[in-house]
């Protein structure tokens, strides 16, 4: 193979490969990225066997074929290049050189037929969704997602088409917390996924990364066992997480009688200053509602008592409830309403939460005892 890239073409497509490079060395292999020229372009492969990425840039090909190195090394190679012109050769099997100006790297490889079998895009049936809103479903879900390894059902987000079959419906739990978004999605009439798939959470993870900057729909299809996007010259393959995700409607509250309503920025300047003294095992503030005003408290054994309140709308009884503050965190900042809008049956029950700008998301968290 010999062929002529432009540096800051090769290197975007270097960088989109980092985030699934195996990095833990179970199989030396998935540590590479696989690199073949050809029809003018070079394609740059990775994957650790659950997550598959394949990107291209425009080449200059003198002399087509593949060629598989270290994805890290390369990527920190061409990250300290200038802007222009970089040469890949390779002048014998299994060795890359890279001739840039007045400097030369030499990079050791593999046999490219080592390199795993990769998935196709064929047979997929696909579906456009904006990049925005794929995006949004993301960010306000992931969060909920367990990270257990053990509660592998719920290491992911739960993707399923909504009963009046225009709305795509994500949800995430952890088994503490839980998240669920609804955006209406053209075409997804004819899609068969009502039984719902649960997508990965890394694999999400690297998906949200790449969408940051992408304007436009992005292509989503389900086949069997795999997800796959194209996302411009981009594309995302996801092994689904095998296994039923659990029966979240059930854990959704209704009819809670003490209804709150509170800035959702004074909230969450109230719950920095408690969170300086929380339990950092227990991670657990307190929350009293009483005479139109929250009072929220964080208590360290060792070190003393942060208190304070801001003022709400709330009708129902006084009550005193606790909180994990990293999830009331995780809800506030993820969030753009103005107001929060909280649901409660009584201090051992699950909450609802949801913002006054959308009715199609919603938190629901366990307290804790206090």
């Amino acid at each position: 193979m010999k062929i002529s890239v432009d540096r800051d073409s090769f290197s975007r497509c270097l960088t989109r490969l980092q985030g699934v490079v195996e990095k833990r060395n179970t199989m030396p292999v998935l540590a590479n990225c696989l690199i073949r020229s050809g029809d003018d372009k070079v394609y740059l492969l990775a994957t650790d066997l659950d997550i598959t990425i394949i990107d291209s840039c425009p080449a200059k090909v003198k002399k087509p074929g593949s060629v598989s190195v270290n994805a890290r090394k390369l990527y920190e190679i061409f990250k300290e290049l200038e802007p222009g012109e970089v040469e890949l050769d390779e002048p014998e099997a299994q060795k890359l050189v890279i001739n840039y100006q007045n400097f030369v790297f030499d990079l050791q490889g593999i046999n490219p037929e080592e390199y795993p079998l990769l998935p196709s895009d064929e047979g997929y049936e696909y579906f456009g969704i904006e990049a925005e809103i794929l995006s949004e479903m993301i960010d306000k879900t992931i969060y909920a997602a367990a990270v257990e390894e053990g509660r592998f059902t719920l290491n992911g987000i739960f993707m399923e088409k909504h009963e009046d079959g225009k709305n795509l419906r994500f949800v995430a739990t952890d088994g503490h917390r839980l998240a669920l978004i609804d955006r209406e999605v053209e075409g997804l009439e004819s899609l068969n996924l009502e039984k719902g798939v649960i997508l990965p959470k890394k694999g999400m993870s690297e998906l949200d990364k790449l969408i940051g900057s992408v304007e436009g729909k992005i292509e989503l299809g389900v086949k069997e066992n795999h997800i796959a996007l194209r996302i411009g010259d981009t594309l995302l393959f996801m092994r689904l997480v095998d296994g039923e995700f659990p029966e979240y409607r059930r854990v959704i509250p209704e009819d809670n009688p003490l209804k709150i309503k509170i800035s959702r920025e004074e909230f969450l300047k109230s719950l920095r200053k408690a969170s300086t003294l929380v339990d950092e095992k227990a991670r657990s503030v307190k929350l009293s509602f009483k005479d139109g005003k929250m009072t929220i408290e964080g208590r360290h054994p060792s070190f003393g008592i942060a208190r304070g309140e801001c003022a709400c709308e709330f009708q129902g009884e006084e009550l005193e409830i606790g909180f994990n503050d990293r999830y009331l965190y995780d809800i506030l900042t993820t969030v753009s309403g103005e107001n929060i809008l909280m649901e409660i049956k009584d201090e051992m029950s699950p909450v609802l939460f949801k913002t006054d700008d959308d009715e199609k998301y919603l938190c629901v968290v366990m307290p804790m005892r206090i």
